[in-house]
């Protein structure tokens, strides 16, 4: 595995992670006081702060998997390739998700916050899609060395 970009690109990866994980816990402020959400039941409320900072946890778990498989990735390739793969689907579903349902309510002063989102969800869906096609093609030349 190249050292020079794949590790970096994974730690980068894994840290935007969990910064937009840990983003989840202060989001619950700016959502209940936002149009529509302010007139949900306390019921209702708790629903979407129980969803939304469970988002959080798995983006911040995911964000520490990523760390892992940078650490570990020569060690780990076979199942780095897979983590990739899921990654992909994951943040390409999350894009196709915000083309669907874009976040149009203001959050952290930005109104509307897809704005911010859906960038961020493209440049993420990318990075996982360009290390994913690096790791495999450096999996295909070491299989094709070990074949001669």
């Amino acid at each position: 595995m190249n050292k020079n970009y794949i590790k970096p690109l994974l730690y980068i990866a894994g840290a935007v992670e969990i910064l937009v994980g840990l983003l989840h816990f202060f989001m619950m402020n700016f959502v209940l006081q936002s149009r529509g959400f302010s007139s949900l039941s306390s019921i209702e409320s708790e629903f979407v702060a129980l969803i939304v900072y469970c988002v959080g946890i798995l983006l911040i778990a995911f964000g520490l998997l990523t760390f892992y498989f940078g650490k570990n990735s020569e060690k780990l390739v076979q199942g780095l390739y897979y983590y990739l793969f899921i990654k992909i689907i994951l943040w390409g579903s999350r894009v196709v998700l915000e083309i669907i349902y874009p976040v149009n309510i203001q959050m952290f002063f930005i109104e509307p916050f897809t704005k911010v989102v859906f960038p961020g969800l493209i440049i993420e869906f990318l990075l996982f899609l360009f290390i994913f096609i690096k790791v495999k093609k450096k999996n295909l030349k070491e299989f094709e060395i070990k074949m001669i």
